[in-house]
């Protein structure tokens, strides 16, 4: 059935914001609906510069969230790709002075007042959730936790300095310093299709891509610091370019982290675990959006395509 632009006047701040219903209830369709509601408004914004930072990041969380979920109903990129031309040009032809897109700016600005209140939303994928906070007093920005280890990966932020957030992966402080940490993630230029294993579609497991077509990053800095109830861990941050290298990947793949024991270990044994890529586009804006000043913090939500 062909793609139809959905009118700016029917894109309500509730639905571009609003975050609220589970995922896991999400009607396929309305999902589908909702992320071309949020292409039209976003392209919209290209073309005229409607917003402030902050309602600009709260509309792409909200649409990189609604494509991870149509790539997790299996929609493909090239069908996405062309829905979203078929949408984008009409909403960019609409000028900026026209009844339908003042209309929708306001709508959404005023939507934006009540989101911003928010400080905390949670993202979940098929297998796990990033966890994302816009307190510039969390030391995590994004982050999911590997419960069986307790070890935590994702985005943090630097010390005295919130702004400076890195991809970063922190273990309990027991036994020896691993000599290095590895972050290993599919390499678009050796493989420019996601990698799910032997599935041509995500399967059962997560599946990290081998070292043929990897892209492996070093963590360049090791720090000693304590976890939110005061426990030591030590703190393992990469480059800044990490953030731009992971969220080139499809939220359905996976990325596996490396512990590398020093040669004085008694066990020699590499410890790796992997993590799921996940909605990490949507979860940084949405924890880099300013802090309102004088509001409350609205309580956490869980952040859903289709509402």
């Amino acid at each position: 059935m062909p793609a139809r632009f959905f009118p700016l006047r029917a894109l309500v701040a509730a639905v571009l914001l609003a975050q609220a219903a589970p995922v896991a209830h999400a009607d396929a369709a309305a999902v589908r609906r909702t992320w071309l509601e949020r292409v039209a408004i976003t392209a919209a914004d290209e073309s005229c510069n409607l917003f402030s930072d902050g309602e600009r990041l709260a509309l792409l969380s909200g649409l990189y969230q609604a494509e991870g979920e149509l790539l997790r109903a299996n929609t493909s990129r090239a069908e996405m790709a062309r829905l979203a031309t078929e949408v984008r040009t009409p909403a960019k032809s609409l000028g900026c002075v026209h009844p339908d897109v003042v209309s929708v700016a306001d709508i959404v600005r005023n939507g934006y007042r009540a989101f911003v209140k928010t400080n905390y939303i949670e993202y979940p994928a098929a297998h796990a959730i990033w966890g994302a906070s816009r307190s510039v007093h969390d030391r995590w920005a994004v982050s999911q936790t590997d419960k069986p280890t307790a070890i935590m990966f994702g985005l943090r932020r630097a010390p005295a300095k919130p702004d400076d957030i890195r991809v970063a992966i922190a273990m309990p402080a027991k036994g020896a310093v691993p000599s290095s940490v590895q972050l290993i993630m599919r390499d678009p230029t050796k493989m420019p299709e996601p990698w799910f294993g032997a599935f041509s579609k995500p399967g059962p497991k997560l599946t990290p891509p081998p070292r043929s077509i990897s892209r492996i990053e070093w963590a360049g800095k090791v720090a000693s610091a304590k976890d939110a109830v005061g426990d030591p861990i030590w703190v393992f941050s990469f480059n800044s370019s990490a953030i731009a290298e992971l969220e080139q990947l499809d939220p359905r793949e996976a990325i596996q982290i490396e512990f590398i024991p020093p040669n004085r270990a008694a066990d020699q044994a590499i410890k790796r675990i992997v993590f799921e890529v996940g909605d990490l586009r949507a979860a940084r804006a949405f924890a880099m959006i300013p802090q309102a000043t004088g509001m409350p913090a609205a309580e956490t939500q869980t952040a859903s395509a289709a509402h």
